[in-house]
């Protein structure tokens, strides 16, 4: 989370690799086995793919739209440089799951975005910055922001995104903790242009990288 502008190996900028681009090509590496899987059970909630996404994809002062053309965001700098990267990663994050929905459904397979919550773990300590990155840190070690989770309590929206029967009905959707459907995420979501492109893109960077 929050981490040093670096880019991979791979070309592409650590953050949007591993929180996007990595996770989309393993589900599409799976895909095989979750379509085979659906077809044979009569139950059409199942099979689920659950993308872990973000609160920041939506925060204030964080990217407001996915930059395609320029997904590594190595222009971006300042304090809030890494967040920024980190949100607009989990943008992708959570488009991505409207678009499996789009493409699968239909098959029997639902898919789901979430933030988990804010957890109390050490997730944060990837940024070093006095502001924002020790004063978040302290911030929910001591319990001043409010909402702070258990490690427990912070598995509950991914747990019932995956095996709730009452998720399934909202096949596609951004939940909140714990188990709400939050549909501010609509605003990407419902325009099937930018669901589509993202889908075309992130297949013509794995390409480009040798995948």
């Amino acid at each position: 989370m929050a981490t040093p502008f670096e880019l991979t190996e791979d070309g592409f900028e650590l953050q949007w690799q591993t929180n996007y681009l990595a996770p989309f090509m393993l589900t599409n590496t799976l895909l095989p086995i979750l379509e085979s899987t659906a077809a044979g059970t009569s139950s059409r909630s199942r099979v689920r793919i659950v993308n872990v996404s973000a609160e920041a994809a939506l925060a204030p002062g964080l990217p407001k739209e996915l930059d395609l053309a320029r997904p590594n965001l190595d222009y971006v700098s300042g304090t809030m440089a890494a967040w920024r990267r980190y949100g607009h990663s989990k943008i992708a994050s959570t488009i991505h799951a409207r678009a499996l929905h789009n493409r699968l459904s239909r098959q029997g397979i639902s898919a789901f975005s979430l933030h988990p919550g804010i957890i109390y773990t050490n997730l944060q300590a990837a940024d070093t910055s006095i502001f924002p990155g020790v004063f978040l840190r302290y911030a929910v070690r001591w319990g001043i922001i409010p909402g702070v989770i258990s490690p427990t309590d912070g598995a509950r929206t991914t747990l019932f995104c995956a095996t709730s029967p009452r998720a399934v009905e909202n096949s596609g959707g951004y939940f909140m903790p714990i188990g709400k459907l939050d549909k501010r995420p609509d605003k990407w979501n419902n325009d099937d242009k930018l669901v589509g492109k993202l889908w075309d893109e992130s297949e013509r960077m794995l390409k480009e990288a040798g995948f």
